[in-house]
């Protein structure tokens, strides 16, 4: 009996060191479905592709390679595609690093890894807040690039400009 306490105790010591590690979550792959979330309670006051929406990625290698796990992935009755920024297609979403140019066609939602907001071109900044990642939105370049968010979203955004 006591060997079995033993093995108990060795079990749950084990599962409680891990519970931890299992909680914490790549920061890109965060900052990826938060992207996919925005982009889903988005909407666009100009006609879109019906089948895909693209998103351009341009945030950096780390960020970059997480929203490649988007790639393919339905929403509602469109899919996403991303493409490197460089690659010539024409973005619905632009996810672009602070370090990074911040031009954009006219249309296109511009979410920026890490921007301070306003500054007139990107609608959502991904921000982190001590040790969490949260978004601010700027209403003024959203409506310039003819977006909306839904009411839901505005009331999740940690700052709304």
């Amino acid at each position: 009996m006591a060997l079995l306490n033993r093995w108990r105790w060795l079990l749950l010591s084990v599962l409680a060191a891990a519970a931890p590690a299992r909680a914490q979550v790549d920061e890109s792959a965060l900052k990826a479905a938060f992207v996919y979330n925005i982009v889903a309670f988005s909407q666009w006051n100009t006609p879109r592709d019906a089948q895909v929406v693209s998103v351009c990625a341009d945030a950096g290698p780390s960020l970059d390679g997480a929203l490649q796990a988007l790639d393919g992935r339905a929403l509602g009755t469109r899919t996403i595609a991303v493409h490197p920024r460089a690659a010539g297609v024409a973005c619905d979403v632009l996810v672009r690093g602070r370090e990074r140019p911040a031009a954009a066609a006219p249309g296109v939602l511009v979410i920026c890894d890490g921007c301070e907001l306003p500054d007139e071109v990107t609608a959502v900044s991904l921000v982190r807040v001590e040790s969490r990642v949260r978004f601010e939105i700027a209403t003024v370049a959203a409506g310039r690039a003819g977006l909306t968010f839904s009411s839901q979203l505005m009331q999740l955004a940690r700052r709304v400009l």
